[in-house]
């Protein structure tokens, strides 16, 4: 199984939907439509992990890197959340 993206603009910025399995073979693709919704500076990125399976070393190492880069996680499934917890400090800009 792979995954997919969902694009949600609203208001309050973009919100990327990501559903089934998110492997190394799909973090380019995940990096261009990031890329792409974040063309506009002023546009907030949250990213909806609540129908996300399986994330390998890659695609967490990504995650961990847009929440950095002030990205915003939500319903990040509990087995995500603490493999991001230990990556990500509670000072940096995003939250999980």
């Amino acid at each position: 199984m792979t995954f997919r993206l969902t694009r949600l603009d609203g208001p309050a910025g973009v919100v990327l939907k990501i559903d089934g399995w998110l492997s190394a073979g799909g973090v380019p693709e995940l990096e261009r439509e990031v890329q792409c919704a974040l063309a506009d500076r002023s546009a907030s990125l949250t990213l909806d992990l609540g129908e996300l399976r399986q994330a390998d070393d890659t695609a967490a190492a990504l995650l961990c890197r847009l929440v950095a880069d002030g990205a915003r996680l939500t319903n990040c499934p509990p087995y995500l959340a603490l493999r991001l917890a230990s990556a990500v400090k509670p000072d940096d800009h995003g939250a999980l």
